[in-house]
């Protein structure tokens, strides 16, 4: 079960500008994820609509019906959750703004307590993303795959899907506590059951070198390029983005 732990803290920010004013309560840790070793803290503005926080870089989330820390996106005066969960993306290149100023997240990070709250935050850093380049003529073959692009209609089962940080490989399940993980092998999407109560990147670690064998049969190969293009398909079928999960102590 996920555990989240409120710290009875009040913290008022003031600064020479009037707009940098940022009245901060009830910082919120969230110390679970679909990543394994992934912690953050989210925030309570004074002003923030009923179940809204921010991150520590100013940008609106929220725990969703399904247990999933989400980023948030305004349509008018609300907010409105979107399917890409905390730490797996960065959130400027999806398009998402920040609820608060430069300013404001300039001063949030001024906190006397910035020791505890300068948590690790688990987020999408590949290259080619984090220097914003694009590579508008490369389009993956699993892209015209009826194998692999079928899994787009697999709602019944699935519901979330990323991508392992190594093996590079896709994955995906559904819930939080799913009774299957499917994991792509260049030909098909293999079943891996979990046991009762087993969380999906336990089964993932514990299956690697099944998962390693299966992609040397098909010569399978999962470039940085196709990250951000599973990610916008992951939306087009209204998935949640999982981003790239890392399974502690696999570094072979």
């Amino acid at each position: 079960m996920k555990k989240v732990f409120a710290f009875s803290l009040i913290f008022i920010l003031v600064s020479s500008y009037a707009e940098a004013k940022l009245y901060i309560t009830e910082p919120l840790l969230v110390p679970e994820s679909p990543y394994a070793g992934m912690t953050f803290y989210v925030y309570k503005p004074y002003n923030m609509p009923k179940d809204w926080y921010i991150t520590l870089d100013g940008y609106p989330v929220k725990k969703n019906y399904d247990g999933m820390w989400v980023y948030g996106t305004s349509e008018g005066p609300n907010l409105v959750p979107t399917n890409y969960v905390v730490g797996s993306i960065v959130p400027s290149m999806a398009g998402i703004t920040k609820w608060i100023s430069d300013a404001q997240v300039s001063e949030l990070r001024k906190l006397p307590t910035e020791d505890m709250l300068a948590v690790q935050q688990r987020t999408f850093t590949r290259s080619q993303m984090a220097q914003g380049k694009k590579q508008s003529t490369y389009i993956p073959d699993w892209t015209f795959r009826y194998e692999f692009m079928s899994i787009g209609n697999w709602k019944g089962t699935v519901d979330r899907i990323g991508v392992l940080e190594n093996p590079a490989v896709p994955v995906a399940w559904k819930g939080n506590t799913p009774k299957v993980v499917y994991v792509w092998t260049g030909n098909s999407w293999h079943q891996l059951n979990l046991k009762e109560g087993q969380r999906p990147v336990n089964a993932l670690t514990r299956e690697n070198s099944k998962i390693r064998k299966l992609l040397r049969q098909s010569d399978f190969h999962w470039y940085e390029q196709d990250v951000p293009i599973l990610a916008q398909q992951a939306k087009t079928w209204g998935y949640y983005w999982l981003g790239v999960i890392h399974l502690g102590g696999i570094n072979k």
